[in-house]
């Protein structure tokens, strides 16, 4: 008996080895590798031709939260800032001042400079106006400009740069009317300063704007006589805001751009039809190439690119909390921008497109050409390398 067990298990290991060797597998194993065998596979936009679009256009920001003022004309845009200071008097002042007992002898303000594009040599070249109107930093912008009622005779004079500061006087009445405002509450004359750029302006200076910090505040140095005695009153900006406007910038054939300030924005679309419905997006490295001979920038900038996901089909739309940034490497600008190609091959977006701004939207009117969809070389155009897993 122990002997036919012993010959049997051989046999039933022979058996069942001739049938593991059969050409013909069950109807199991033909699911297992059928659909639902994955593979990792790329798409790459300029070795697989991928239909591509492109375009860029003007869109407004808001300038108000900039850490930067700027003035002056450069290129395709004029830039003008508004300015008030907290002008405040104690009593004595108030009192010397309303008896006419408080002489001014000296009004300055002083900029602290942080940025200048265009003729870097040239002098600054602006005027500051009495404004009239009221205004608010949030709420003002190019579209505000003409509704801005200022006094058109000049109130600046003896404008002096340094290589940290910009200076210029403000005239006595101006300072007779602010403090009038400061010493009787019936009197509402401090509504700022407009400063514009002059006809001949050939470049645009950046300079520091109110911030909670309080570092290189605008101010308003004010000397006067009061009882024989001089004093020195100072007053800082408690309110201000850049304006900009132009036309969006002009770029060889084939290139797009983006530009910081005005600002000038860019979309980019690819065809994603050939990624299979349900994959997982391992990587999609986006890459855009400058075209150096549209692209100028200022002596402080920031050298990237911002990515958004278009979120519908206007071109001026996109998901602010999205932002991807696009880092320069040499003649080029490149970012990771997985989770846009992720929702739109999970359905969850449709698919309108990634838009690029620049890096630093609200600190100049830096201007990166681009080279775009209908670029002449296909090598330069913008590109798109997604790695995924999906079905075989």
């Amino acid at each position: 008996m122990i002997n036919k067990q012993i010959l049997l298990i051989p046999a039933l290991l022979f058996l069942a080895l001739i049938y593991s060797c059969s050409d013909s597998p069950t109807s199991i194993g033909k699911n297992l590798l059928g659909p639902d065998y994955l593979a990792i596979d790329s798409i790459n936009s300029y070795q697989n031709s991928i239909a591509q679009t492109s375009t860029y256009y003007k869109t407004p920001i808001r300038l108000s939260d900039s850490p930067r003022l700027l003035v002056g004309k450069y290129e395709n845009v004029e830039a003008s800032t508004l300015m008030r200071f907290g002008v405040v008097l104690p009593d004595t002042l108030q009192e010397a001042f309303l008896n006419s007992n408080l002489t001014i002898v000296d009004a300055k303000i002083e900029l602290t400079k942080e940025y200048k594009i265009g003729d870097v040599s040239s002098p600054p070249d602006f005027s500051a106006y009495f404004v009239n109107s009221g205004w608010t930093s949030y709420g003002f912008n190019a579209d505000s400009l003409p509704g801005l009622d200022f006094n058109p005779t000049e109130i600046s004079s003896n404008i002096a740069e340094t290589d940290s500061l910009i200076t210029f006087n403000i005239d006595e009445p101006t300072i007779n009317a602010w403090f009038s405002t400061a010493s009787d509450t019936a009197v509402h004359t401090n509504r700022g300063i407009y400063i514009k750029p002059n006809d001949a302006a050939s470049g645009i200076i950046g300079f520091d704007a109110y911030n909670i910090a309080l570092l290189g505040l605008p101010q308003l140095n004010v000397i006067v006589i009061m009882d024989g005695v001089t004093d020195t009153l100072s007053f800082i900006s408690i309110e201000d805001v850049s304006a900009i406007k132009g036309d969006k910038p002009a770029v060889p054939a084939g290139d797009i751009a983006v530009q910081a300030g005005l600002a000038v924005n860019s979309r980019v679309r690819f065809d994603l039809s050939s990624i299979p419905k349900g994959s997982v997006i391992n990587k999609a490295q986006l890459t855009v190439f400058i075209d150096s001979s549209a692209t100028h920038h200022g002596d402080s900038y920031t050298n990237s690119l911002t990515a958004y996901f278009a979120i519908d089909t206007s071109i001026n739309s996109y998901d602010t909390t999205s932002a991807v940034v696009l880092s320069r490497t040499d003649n080029y600008f490149t970012g990771d921008v997985v989770r846009f190609i992720q929702s739109i091959s999970s359905g969850y977006h449709d698919n309108n497109g990634i838009v690029l701004a620049a890096g630093g939207q609200n600190l100049g009117v830096d201007i990166f050409g681009l080279k775009g969809s209908d670029a002449a070389d296909p090598a330069l155009r913008p590109r798109l390398v997604i790695t995924y897993t999906g079905r075989k």
